[in-house]
């Protein structure tokens, strides 16, 4: 007997990202974004959120200030799109875009992030659209008439946050006053219902985990496609096939999937470092952004018998975590690392030869031209010229480890099963799970430091360390856990 599965999932019980912006006008194409907030909810809960000022280098026309409250010397050392533009696309990634009147929020995010160089195509659902659909007999459907008629409360109106707040609220309102039979009808007027890939069975949709961890999309001969991560799998996979295909890959996975690995963490900065070393260890076709080749260009400071810091750029495949105080910059390529120096040299005044990018006895050629301050033939003290040299590099040299041994670091999953990894000088050195009842299981892993794994872990310390569970442990307790 042939086995039917109903995998119809509500875009609602989805990746949702709310969104609300201020601008200077009401033309994206001629007006800048001041203010921006999102709230990340998935399957009900919210995971994630964001909320800055965003300075438009432009004075404030009065009627914004008086409608906003923001004014231009509030802008004042707020950070720039271009800042922003990272942490926000990673909170919107995957998401169903939602927002009022949405064709304007969205229509001058994704200008902004154009100017960045990023793409921006994601789902759209209009909460005007949706409160005609279901609210057919009022007149009204502002933001204001939508927070009067379901009693929702607001701290702060044409604020962001606030009205980004709000829009939730309003959704929860109605999945508590409607069917959800009537709510899905209004919203697939505006998002069409996922449809899965011809060749991937349903069951295989139906089995998938609420849950943090990485996915792996593979093809009939088991060869991954596409490795994504999220802190709940399912909801994250069903907005892969919620997508209007916009991207040529994303059509190509869905012609060529066949099944779905899954593997849980226990949280979202262990899916992170997951994903990172698993596209790295899998080469799968579709990822681009983390199949970073392992060799890589350091800038290392060599110190002279004169006392003055020389560079030395040279390939690696390999960065021992004990060199990371010598290390003045990692690059992609030697290319890149001999622009930023040319660069440095040109608009710091700083000697082309003690720079390691020439080779001559005696003055180097810029000296001659007046160009270089004398580091290479005595002129300038050793002293002043390493304050200008470290100066120059000062925010791209690597930091060093915050910890005086290594950590354990847990996150709160929800999950029974407990799961942890053990960090060491920017490296993860073990990962730990235990089951409910039994003893941990311990993985080593070889301690290589990796470019990606230190980004992830430093903007996660910075950022979410409120999440995260840490605790020293030294070698020989891992090692006794380990039995």
């Amino acid at each position: 007997m042939k086995i039917l599965y109903n995998i119809r999932m509500s875009v609602l019980d989805g990746s949702l990202v709310f969104v609300d912006i201020e601008t200077t006008g009401i033309s994206y194409s001629r007006n800048k974004v001041i203010e921006v907030a999102a709230i990340r909810v998935e399957n009900n809960q919210m995971t994630d959120s964001f909320n800055s000022l965003v300075d438009p280098q432009t004075e404030l026309p009065p009627f914004i200030s008086s409608l906003t409250g923001i004014y231009t010397s509030d802008l004042a050392g707020a950070p720039t799109f271009h800042d922003i533009a990272d942490e926000l696309h990673r909170i919107m990634d995957g998401a169903v875009f939602v927002a009022h009147n949405v064709r304007f929020d969205y229509g001058f995010l994704k200008r902004e992030f154009a100017a960045t160089g990023r793409k921006f195509n994601p789902k759209l659902l209009c909460t005007v659209r949706l409160s005609r659909a279901l609210f057919p007999d009022e007149r009204h459907h502002k933001l204001q008439n939508l927070i009067d008629r379901c009693g929702i409360t607001v701290e702060s109106r044409h604020r962001a946050y606030d009205d980004a707040a709000a829009m939730w609220q309003f959704i929860q309102h109605v999945r508590t006053r409607f069917p959800a039979p009537r709510i899905d009808a209004a919203v697939k007027q505006q998002i069409k219902s996922p449809a899965l890939p011809k060749g991937l069975p349903p069951a295989r949709v139906a089995e998938l985990p609420e849950l943090p961890g990485v996915y792996i999309f593979q093809d009939e001969k088991a060869l991954p496609l596409y490795i994504g991560k999220s802190v709940n799998i399912r909801a994250r996979v069903m907005s892969h096939f919620s997508a209007d295909h916009t991207y040529e890959s994303e059509f190509k996975i869905s012609q060529q999937i066949a099944d779905i690995e899954t593997i849980t963490t226990g949280g979202e900065l262990e899916a992170l470092l997951l994903e990172s070393r698993l596209v790295k260890e899998k080469q799968p076709l579709y990822n681009r952004q983390l199949r970073r080749q392992q060799k890589l260009t350091t800038a290392r400071q060599v110190i002279s018998g004169q006392g003055y810091i020389t560079v030395d750029i040279m390939d690696t495949d390999r960065i021992d975590p004990d060199d990371i105080a010598d290390i003045l910059g990692v690059y992609t390529t030697k290319g890149k690392a001999r622009e930023f120096l040319n660069q440095a040299v040109k608009d710091y005044g700083l000697c082309p030869k003690l720079m390691g990018l020439e080779k001559s006895s005696g003055a180097c050629f810029l000296y001659q031209l007046k160009k270089c301050l004398g580091a290479c033939c005595g002129k300038e003290s050793y002293a002043e010229h390493n304050q200008r040299l470290l100066g120059v590099f000062a925010g791209r040299r690597l930091q060093e480890w915050p910890f005086k041994s290594p950590v354990l670091i847990q996150e709160d999953s929800g999950s029974e099963k407990l799961s942890s990894i053990v960090v060491d000088q920017w490296c993860v050195i073990a990962n730990i799970v235990q089951e409910p009842e039994c003893s941990p299981i311990v993985k080593y892993q070889d301690k290589m430091f990796d470019i990606d794994t230190y980004k992830i872990l430093r903007s996660f310390l910075a950022g979410k360390m409120h999440k995260l569970t840490i605790k020293p442990i030294t070698l020989a307790q891992l090692n006794a856990m380990a039995g």
